[in-house]
């Protein structure tokens, strides 16, 4: 089966799956399977951000704001439109914006979809746009337009990019002993297309992106009542992956960033072994969630 011909997972198919193991191992993809946050938000989005809203003024801001807020940050990870709020919002603090006049788009009806709706994906977002008009309409649509062009540049851009060493090592010991899925905010074709050109598709019982739920939403439906809460173990490099753990009462293990091949080798060596032996909760999960809490700045160096 070619990789655009599989379905898009549904909340529905992961109430409906049953274990084939005693244990369950969600796996993040960007920043966790392949190293490819920098590439993707440097080369990606900033670039169609800047076209999209006509902000080529203030360049060399946004590319500090963007990074921050998906890269080096608490909010490392979040959805795109989510990322889109908090930039704009920095973004009218800077006394070189407010200096300069810049327009900078007001987002107040993309807010309030992101605080009521569950799924936040283009198609959503459409829909959302059906009942709203004029400019405020208007605004919806450059978001949607920058959406749809990174998703075109990340096509095209993010090609050739294995995933990480470590991240194989574990890949191939984890299948024989748990049930393996993708747990992501990336959209769904996005990671079809990554998994399956790098012929690591086979490994996994079910790939969730954008368009399936939150993170959250998918561990409930898939393992929350499948499986023992100690043996549920959730691989992510942002925030949002350690909250969805959190909001199973799963077990947590962080790849920090621009340390990642360091964090696959401890996870290789001794995570692995502690969650098979059960001896993964305590001692050994705090202290890796107090290191990657540790290198995720929560306030900017432009509020200081």
């Amino acid at each position: 089966m070619k990789f655009n011909d599989i379905k898009l997972t549904t909340i529905r198919d992961l109430k409906e799956y049953k274990p084939k193991s005693k244990y369950f191992v969600g796996l993040d993809s960007d920043g966790t399977i392949f190293d490819s946050m920098e590439l993707k938000h440097k080369d990606c989005f900033i670039g169609s951000l800047i076209r999209v809203f006509g902000l080529a003024s203030i360049t060399h801001e946004i590319h500090e704001v963007w990074n921050f807020v998906n890269i080096y940050s608490n909010t490392r990870g979040t959805n795109r439109f989510k990322a889109l709020v908090h930039t704009f919002n920095h973004l009218k603090t800077f006394d070189r914006v407010k200096s300069l006049k810049i327009d900078i788009p007001e987002l107040n009806d993309l807010n309030n979809w992101i605080k009521s709706e569950q799924t936040l994906s283009n198609k959503n977002l459409i829909e959302f746009m059906k009942g709203i008009s004029g400019k405020r309409k208007m605004a919806l649509k450059n978001v949607i337009k920058w959406s749809k062009e990174v998703n075109q540049i990340v096509k095209s851009t993010v090609i050739n990019l294995p995933p990480m060493d470590g991240a194989l090592k574990a890949l191939e010991k984890l299948k024989y002993k748990a049930d393996l899925m993708v747990i992501s905010n990336t959209p769904f074709n996005t990671l079809i297309r990554e998994w399956s050109e790098n012929s690591i598709y086979s490994n996994i019982e079910y790939i969730g992106g954008q368009e399936t739920g939150t993170k959250t939403e998918m561990l409930k439906a898939v393992a929350k009542n499948n499986y023992p809460k100690k043996n549920i173990l959730i691989i992510g490099d942002s925030p949002g992956d350690l909250s969805a753990a959190q909001n199973i009462n799963a077990l947590f293990f962080p790849i920090l960033s621009q340390r990642e091949e360091e964090s696959w080798e401890v996870f290789n060596q001794i995570g692995f072994e502690h969650f098979f032996n059960g001896t993964y909760f305590g001692e050994f999960q705090n202290s890796q969630i107090k290191e990657f809490q540790s290198i995720l700045k929560i306030k900017p160096h432009w509020l200081d």
